[in-house]
């Protein structure tokens, strides 16, 4: 049986109109403190509210801080783990930094954490997703779980195997939502869509080189039968922020073309 809250809020993060969800990733700072393009937050999120997107993903603090430009404007996904920072010892070494009873106090209408699979802290991992996805179903909260697919155990985060395996146990625990890599090539993503049975989202990674490639990543995730995307860096740190927002918008929600979401950048 569905859980109302859940429904609902899951309602404000994917669009009727298309089944899908765009959704700014802004929560990097945590990890990798003050990073090109978001140097200035308030000033990134300003430009990024003029897009075409479905919801941000940012951490309660931020929240907190800034929650005056979002109210009315837009979802909030509230990061609540990110004790693994990119200069410290293990990364992989993700805690809880927050709690679902916060996310919901400053109005966010989802949660999300990492998930290292394969990694060697990964039963800490999934004790924690287990740990929130219990709390997220007692409060009527979708849980986002991004997955990453890690080294020692699996050294290949794009494949799909490793991804299928990652992303399956991810929605076993409880989440609601997958966040993780796309495989390379439709056919390959369609077998993880196929053995998950909770919507996903592709993430981005570090900028691309390449635009025209980023935009085929995405046109193709959304081909094989993908829910949208999650992306942070390629787009806060593309010189037409904005441009990029929207060119996935009408990818994800029009399915327009790689070529005919170019267009939209460069106007």
């Amino acid at each position: 049986m569905a859980i109302p809250g859940k429904a609902i809020r899951l309602g404000r993060i994917f669009r009727q109109s298309s089944g899908r969800t765009v959704i700014i990733a802004l929560d990097h700072g945590r990890r990798r403190g003050s990073i090109k393009g978001l140097e200035n937050f308030a000033k990134t999120v300003e430009k990024l509210l003029d897009a075409d997107v479905d919801a941000f993903m940012i951490t309660p603090a931020m929240l907190e801080k800034n929650y005056n430009l979002f109210a009315g404007r837009t979802s909030v996904i509230a990061r609540i783990d990110g004790t693994g920072t990119v200069k410290g010892p293990d990364e992989t070494d993700d805690r809880l930094i927050s709690s679902v009873y916060r996310a919901l106090k400053l109005g966010a209408d989802a949660v999300s954490v990492m998930l290292w699979i394969g990694s060697k802290r990964e039963a800490d991992n999934l004790e924690k997703v287990a740990i929130v996805a219990e709390d997220c179903f007692d409060n009527g909260v979708p849980l986002l779980v991004e997955v990453l697919p890690s080294p020692p155990y699996l050294k290949d985060k794009y494949s799909w195997e490793n991804v299928a395996y990652g992303s399956r146990i991810a929605a076993e625990l409880g989440a609601d939502i997958v966040k993780t890599f796309y495989t390379g090539s439709i056919d390959s993503f369609k077998l993880v869509i196929e053995r998950v049975p909770v919507p996903i989202v592709v993430l981005g990674g570090p900028k691309k080189e390449s635009l025209e490639e980023f935009l085929k990543m995405i046109y193709e995730s959304v081909r094989a039968g993908g829910r949208g995307v999650a992306i942070g860096r390629n787009v806060f740190q593309n010189p037409n922020p904005v441009g990029v927002a929207n060119a996935l918008a009408a990818i994800v929600h029009k399915e327009a073309s790689v070529e005919e979401a170019l267009e939209l950048i460069k106007n």
